[in-house]
């Protein structure tokens, strides 16, 4: 299996690790990334870095695109001859239709859209994907195998994508946000701001933990927020301000933005 890249950012040197790392993907050769950072000498070990557009005598069985929305359009241009029919196309810009992908490379090939998360770079990412009839049912699990070396993995409707893209995709800066949220709230005379930011991110891990193994969020919750307490005044707070309505229509915000960029 011969595997190229193009782009070289966080989700694709994820991508990389994870290839390079699990026992279960087997590359027949180097992995190919196409890259335009002319300031930047990359070194990975299984890995040839080229730049973008440079001339490459090797076929591929898999391309991912690994750059911004915006750039998808330049970067498949750039590359065009990379582009072959019956391989499979892989991307993961947010927003970015199968279809436009498909007018863009003008080959008959199978084209994959993922959305994975930062999260990526810890191996933990959430990665949703579609795909559309070209890609085959061993096609399609080869692809789900690489995609889980970095996270877990769920196959969804491309039409649930901006959906998917708006709660697991940037779900990670709404949690970071929250966090910086909790980060500017009192201060202690005993507790330096450092060590007060290490204490939330552990109790984010271990709160993360407990519900891991708890069957019913809301009933967890319910039961350490004692009647008349600390916590209940907090959360009806919350409650008042119906932080649930802001919290589905921030993510409405963003569902309507990915399908923006899809146009």
């Amino acid at each position: 299996m011969k595997i190229a890249l193009i782009g070289y950012g966080n989700i694709a040197n994820a991508l990389v690790n994870g290839m390079i790392s699990s026992e279960k993907i087997l590359l027949t050769d180097d992995l190919y990334i196409f890259h335009n950072n002319k300031e930047k000498i990359y070194q990975h070990d299984k890995c040839t870095f080229m730049r973008s557009g440079e001339k490459c005598a090797h076929s591929f069985d898999i391309i991912f695109l690994c750059v911004k929305p915006n750039d998808i359009e330049s970067a498949i241009n750039g590359n065009l001859e990379l582009f072959i029919d019956n391989q499979i196309v892989v991307s993961v810009a947010a927003g970015i239709k199968i279809k436009t992908i498909k007018n863009l490379i003008k080959r008959d090939s199978g084209v994959v859209r993922a959305m994975p998360n930062l999260c990526a770079v810890f191996n933990e990412s959430i990665t949703g994907f579609c795909s559309d009839n070209n890609v085959g049912d061993n096609k399609k699990k080869h692809i789900e195998g690489i995609f889980r070396s970095i996270g877990y993995v769920r196959e969804i409707k491309e039409e649930e994508m901006d959906s998917f893209t708006a709660l697991f995709g940037s779900g990670p800066a709404y949690i970071m946000y929250f966090i910086e949220s909790l980060m500017k709230c009192e201060s202690f005379d005993s507790i330096d701001e450092e060590d007060k930011s290490l204490l939330i991110l552990n109790l984010l891990s271990s709160t993360s933990k407990m519900l891991l193994v708890t069957e019913n969020i809301n009933d967890l919750r319910k039961k350490v927020t004692s009647k008349g307490g600390t916590t209940e005044a907090a959360i009806k707070l919350f409650e008042d301000k119906d932080f649930m309505k802001i919290v589905r229509d921030a993510i409405q915000k963003a569902t309507k933005r990915s399908l923006e960029m899809s146009k």
